[in-house]
């Protein structure tokens, strides 16, 4: 598969911040809902009422991969989706080297690690899960 092939696809025009995307993706990745523990972030703007979605980009030269010292961070060739591997140190380089804003550090199974879209493997769960359609891909 071609690396980037499937990415999520934002519409912040349509979001209605209910942040169901978020739930479903801390549920399907840790059984349990926690607003930091997903790949993918609501937030409102300054203009109340209106959001902005921030989720993994998928990109082709992965810079958060490059920055990682600890070289956990590779692609899925299933999917094509960039993963952040279990041995992840938690020090942080790929939130800054994210472009996006797409990447947040964590704490997972009692460990302070990155977290961001992995795909869910290949479907992602929050696109359905969404009552507003502001996400596809």
């Amino acid at each position: 598969m071609k690396p980037g092939a499937i990415k999520l696809k934002t519409h912040p025009e349509v979001c209605q911040g209910c942040r169901s995307c978020e739930a479903v993706c801390s549920v399907q990745h840790y059984s349990a809902v926690s607003p930091t523990g997903t790949g993918i972030r609501v937030e409102e703007k300054e203009a109340m009422g209106t959001f902005n979605l921030f989720v993994c980009e998928q990109c082709f030269d992965m810079p958060c991969a490059r920055a990682c010292s600890a070289e956990v961070i590779s692609r899925n060739s299933y999917s094509g989706a960039v993963e952040i591997g279990e041995d992840c140190s938690g020090c942080g380089v790929c939130v800054e080297a994210c472009s996006f804003k797409a990447i947040v550090m964590s704490e997972v199974s009692g460990k302070t690690r990155a977290v961001k879209c992995d795909l869910c493997g290949g479907l992602p769960v929050c696109v359905n899960a969404c009552p507003r359609q502001a996400l596809s891909w």
